[in-house]
């Protein structure tokens, strides 16, 4: 386990060790780092990290709520790996939600909010990992979600973002076409939601993230 070049991007600065133990092992797994059905032992990570065993049990926990780690009682923590059904349903949440607070912000908008999430496809496309592809995506959506004034839905869009994001890899390491499309599909969002056009907007994040359904339920990271 190999978890001393996340912590090196990640440190601690003003977080307690529980949230920046979380932040290691969360990036890890996002990135792929740490695969589904990957056992997770807490003396590795503490040796690693150069923490107690303290804030990694804590950390652990919260991973588990997040739905990116399980913990059971004969085997420790393991990192979740999705079957297609649950995928399915995960995704499904993720548009009604998404949808939500597109719906919620998009009256809201400000050129400002445009500018961040121009800003942000212009760094998705000059991207050249997974990992900084993934944060950059997440800033675009945030941005243009950010007027819905609602930290407990964008919370849950975050972490649903954790949950399913991270079996994309494949299409990313391949360089499939679909990453051309994602980019026009996010350049038509951005445009409706400068014009404030609630309709065509929703109508396009809803086929972007159809689009991404389809591409995950084929990922071949699936359990």
């Amino acid at each position: 386990m190999n978890l001393q070049q996340v912590a090196e991007e990640l440190q601690p600065k003003s977080m307690t060790a529980r949230d920046w133990v979380f932040q290691v092992i969360r990036s890890a797994i996002i990135r792929g780092m740490l695969p589904g059905n990957m056992q997770l032992k807490q003396d590795e990570i503490s040796a690693a990290l150069n923490v107690s065993h303290i804030p990694v049990r804590e950390a652990l926990r919260q991973l588990e709520a997040q739905g990116l780690v399980r913990i059971y009682s004969n085997r420790g923590a393991v990192v979740t790996k999705l079957s297609k059904k649950e995928m399915g349903d995960v995704m499904d949440v993720r548009i009604l939600l998404e949808l939500g607070a597109l719906h919620a912000a998009i009256a809201s908008i400000t050129p400002q909010d445009i500018l961040r999430a121009e800003q942000a496809l212009h760094s998705l496309i000059a991207s050249t990992d997974y990992y900084t592809s993934y944060k950059y995506n997440i800033e675009l959506h945030f941005a243009l979600y950010a007027c819905c004034d609602n930290p407990a839905l964008l919370s849950m869009i975050d972490q649903v973002h954790a949950n399913t994001d991270r079996f994309l890899h494949p299409y990313f390491e391949n360089e499939r076409s679909e990453e051309f499309s994602s980019i026009i599909e996010h350049s038509k969002l951005i445009r409706a939601c400068a014009e404030q056009d609630a309709g065509q907007a929703a109508a396009i994040l809803r086929t972007h993230l159809e689009n991404t359904k389809a591409l995950l339920m084929a990922s071949p990271l699936l359990g």
